[in-house]
């Protein structure tokens, strides 16, 4: 276990030295070069299962297609059954022209079938088709010539109409295939059951009915026969279609909820954690900054990524050392000259008091601190208006910061007992603006 965790942070170590080494821009480009190069594969396997799905729909319509075909034909060969029996037994034309459009539309469905497949087969049904229709005409010119059978037949006939209409009803009302091919099944067995040569009695029997009636029921068991054969393969293909239907909608479904993870993992990535490595870095960077607006130069940098931003700072942290440099040569200069005007202003005898914008004290010589009648300590950092012997000229000194008005001399009475003329010189920076004053006193 302990194996295992160690080589996990050795992994985790090597993943952040190498990230803490790649620029920005270079993850990126590694990052849109990689989004497309895991997704394409998910994208081409969903591609081919849509495609295959596509295929799988366009086979189940056709068998589909096949399947309405060969159960219109069986239900059309039980009509032109029952309209056979009815000539039969009836002698009604009209039975005969209902037979013939039956027929033509059985051939036209058959001519339709070939279009979808089992082309032979549907010929096969055809030429059945073609005999029928030939046999019927051969029945009709034989029953012409007959009188109309016995009423017991024509009994028994309403009995077989009444019956088939009402599973006919119930074939048209069947709510589900299973019960409709059930149904049907029952449909063929009552048919079947209504022979015109059990009720007819032998000595009324025609010869040339009775062997065209059995040549039409040899025709109408072979359209059958070869029609439930093309409609039981076309159902197994559509179970097939449909069980390989569902297995690439499976997977194809399963491949585009990897795509949608691996985007919305990538696009976490973009949003959260990539802005963070370049935030995070920004903000330290700025707080760093603020410190140094605020005069803090020994700062220390550390700890930035190699990429772009870890190379603004390698160029702000050489300016800082730069600074630095030149503000310890600046503050050693300052030094330097405040102990050489302190030197100067202490060793000449008149009174010297430098000011701020503030009117506070910065500097005052001996001379002048025996002028004013006061020591170091008492005066240190205080104001122009704190010091009572020289209240008087803080207004005048004023108009200089205000307004930048000239300071003319201004006579004042030292603590020595001599009069003194005090000359005022402003100190200017760089714009021209007052920042502070030299007072001057001469005797």
């Amino acid at each position: 276990m302990k194996q295992q965790s160690s080589k996990w942070q050795s992994i985790k170590g090597r993943a952040r030295y190498f990230d803490y080494r790649l620029s920005i821009r270079t993850k990126l480009t590694l990052i849109l070069i990689f989004i497309p190069l895991v997704i394409l594969p998910f994208v081409a396997v969903s591609l081919h299962y849509n495609n295959l799905s596509y295929n799988t729909i366009q086979g189940l319509r056709r068998f589909s297609e096949i399947a309405r075909v060969c159960e219109t034909i069986s239900f059309l060969t039980l009509k032109i059954d029952s309209n056979v029996k009815n000539y039969i037994i009836l002698r009604d034309s009209n039975n005969i022209n209902e037979i013939k459009e039956d027929l033509a539309s059985l051939k036209e469905l058959a001519d339709d079938g070939k279009e979808f497949g089992y082309s032979e087969e549907f010929i096969k049904i055809i030429s059945y088709i073609d005999r029928y229709s030939t046999l019927i005409d051969s029945l009709k010119i034989v029953i012409s010539l007959e009188e109309i059978p016995h009423k017991r037949i024509a009994r028994d006939l309403e009995k077989y109409t009444k019956g088939y209409d009402n599973l006919m009803s119930k074939v048209l009302l069947a709510r589900s295939s299973t019960e409709r091919d059930s149904l049907m099944k029952e449909l063929k067995v009552f048919s079947q059951s209504f022979d015109v040569s059990q009720i007819i009695p032998e000595r009324e029997q025609n010869p040339e009915i009775t062997r065209t009636v059995k040549l039409l029921n040899t025709n109408k068991r072979n359209i059958d026969s070869q029609n439930g054969a093309i409609l039981d393969k076309a159902k197994g293909h559509i179970k097939e279609f449909t069980e390989l239907g569902e297995k690439a909608a499976s997977k194809g479904a399963r491949n585009i909820w990897v795509v949608l993870i691996i985007t919305v993992s990538f696009l976490i990535y973009l949003i959260i954690v990539l802005p963070e490595r370049i935030v995070i870095p920004i903000k330290r960077l700025s707080n760093i900054v603020k410190q140094i607006e605020k005069g803090d130069l020994n700062v220390a940098i550390k700890g930035f990524p190699r990429d772009e931003i870890g190379e603004l700072v390698y160029y702000l942290s050489r300016m800082l050392n730069q600074i630095r440099k030149i503000d310890g040569l600046k503050t050693q200069k300052i030094l330097e000259s405040e102990r050489k005007f302190k030197f100067l202003t202490n060793s000449i005898k008149e009174g010297v008091i430098v000011l701020n914008d503030e009117l506070r004290l910065l500097f005052i010589n001996k001379s002048a601190l025996m002028i004013i009648g006061s020591d170091t300590e008492k005066i240190k950092e205080k104001s122009l208006g704190g010091i009572e012997s020289l209240k008087f000229i803080k207004s005048k000194i004023d108009k200089l910061f205000i307004n930048g008005e000239k300071i003319g001399d201004i006579d004042f009475s030292g603590k020595d007992s001599v009069q003194y003329i005090i000359k005022v010189w402003p100190i200017r920076n760089a714009a021209g603006k007052p920042t502070g004053a030299i007072l001057l006193f001469t005797s």
